[in-house]
């Protein structure tokens, strides 16, 4: 449980410096 929990955070994080990083990007191009 604790380990599916800690899988769910990684993903989490993954997902949140993606949205990061395109919004890095349309500022740079904006």
């Amino acid at each position: 449980f604790n380990a599916k929990i800690k899988a769910f955070r990684a993903q989490f994080r993954g997902v949140r410096n993606v949205e990061f990083f395109l919004y890095r990007l349309t500022q740079l191009y904006a």
